[in-house]
């Protein structure tokens, strides 16, 4: 017989090896074998084969882009809030502050949260990202970010509006309420089907724990809440409608500025009201 030729690792040319990669045949010890499905690979071909793989995104990233941008914003802001001194007062909710002025006091808050509770943003940022993609998958990302900032600014007027005078108010609940009421019109007009009218029931069922919720426990803005909801309610009747193109996005603008201007209506109200019904301010 013969003697076999002794064949050595392309990586490491003192290393004897009878192992060979599955794909380009190429001789390869086992520090440099990687395994495979079928085989083992050399480390080229596997840096090759990563090369030709297009990038995976997350679910979340690929069907809900804005519920995860919004979620990333509201985590920065979070983390900002607890290093830069005074942010969480300069950009809070404060009806003083907003009847001297400062309107974008009605935006700001639905990015802020409570730095001394984390409980707060982990809770709020869970059910945006429970009942956010649905609505967007729905409705699409532009319009479901005009929905929820549009619901935000409503729930900040509503609040401003009827709540306390003097009272700081941080969260994005009010603007996640609104996503829930976009989502409980759009369940509602499909009920026919028995698993959405399973599915609207649990939501509805979210809806009262969070009402009673909101009276059981203190410091809990209830007037943004339900500001944000109804807000959530007027959008998705006008946004979730049949019909042609044209009038479908004639529907939907006229909802959005409508709602809009019910909430300025309600700014304007309590600014002009604002000396008489609370203590004076300077």
């Amino acid at each position: 017989m013969g003697e076999v030729e002794e064949t050595f690792c392309y990586g490491h040319p003192d290393t004897p090896t009878k192992l060979r990669c599955s794909r380009c045949d190429r001789p390869i010890c086992g520090r440099c074998a990687i395994p495979a499905s079928v085989g083992q690979h050399c480390p080229e071909c596997v840096a090759e084969a990563r090369k030709g793989q297009r990038s995976v995104k997350s679910a979340l990233r690929a069907t809900a882009p804005a519920v995860m941008t919004i979620i990333v914003i509201n985590v920065a802001v979070f983390i900002a809030q607890n290093l830069v001194h005074g942010l969480t007062t300069d950009f809070a909710s404060f009806p003083i502050a907003i009847a001297n002025g400062e309107w974008w006091r009605l935006l700001t808050p639905m990015f802020l949260h409570s730095t001394g509770f984390i409980f707060h943003i982990l809770m709020n940022m869970y059910v945006l990202y429970i009942f956010g993609p649905q609505v967007e998958e729905a409705f699409g990302t532009a319009r479901f970010v005009v929905m929820y900032l549009v619901a935000g600014f409503f729930a900040s007027a509503a609040s401003y509006a009827l709540g306390p005078c003097s009272v700081f108010g941080v969260g994005a609940s009010g603007a996640i309420f609104g996503v829930v009421g976009v989502l409980l019109i759009f369940l509602y007009r499909r009920r026919s089907s028995q698993f959405v009218a399973g599915y609207l029931r649990q939501l509805l069922f979210f809806v009262g724990i969070n009402a009673v919720l909101g009276f059981a426990i203190a410091n809990i803005d209830m007037w943004a809440h339900a500001g944000g909801l109804l807000a959530g309610v007027m959008l998705g009747a006008g946004f979730d409608r049949g019909g042609s193109p044209q009038r479908t996005r004639t529907a939907q603008i006229v909802t959005t500025l409508g709602v809009i201007g019910l909430g300025l209506a309600f700014v304007a109200y309590r600014t002009a009201t604002f000396a008489s019904s609370c203590q004076p301010f300077g």
